[in-house]
């Protein structure tokens, strides 16, 4: 993972451990919808979250980055059938996913799989 920012503790300036997410749910008549800044807390803990925050266990489409960018093909294969798991409707992943991982996920997800790139519109009936 690359890290380029410190964080001053106790006086002294160390590396960003980066334990800072942020992450937007949506409730809808089809379950939720998650749109991710980066998953800096892992994607899976993400929805689990959401799902407790919102009291909905339906989640319809996940939005977003999965920062996988430099995950090894075991963890992002982990990733994968956690996902499953979750019977996501459409998953859109974008900037620090990584190719290597948007590749897998396409793979396994098809049609339910896309890439999120800048202006992209979504709608949702």
């Amino acid at each position: 993972m690359l890290q380029l920012l410190k964080s001053k503790v106790n006086g002294d300036y160390q590396r960003d451990s980066c334990v800072d997410d942020r992450a937007m749910i949506v409730k809808t008549d089809k379950g939720l919808i998650v749109v991710l800044g980066c998953a800096h807390r892992c994607l899976i803990n993400t929805l689990h979250h959401a799902r407790k925050v919102a009291g909905e266990e339906r989640i319809h489409m996940v939005i977003g980055g999965c920062h996988l960018i430099d995950a090894s093909k075991e963890l992002i294969n982990q990733t994968i059938e956690a996902l499953k798991e979750f019977n996501i409707e459409k998953i859109g992943v974008s900037h620090c996913t990584g190719l290597n991982a948007g590749a897998m996920m396409a793979a396994e997800f098809g049609d339910r799989f896309f890439f999120n790139t800048a202006g992209m519109v979504i709608t949702v009936e």
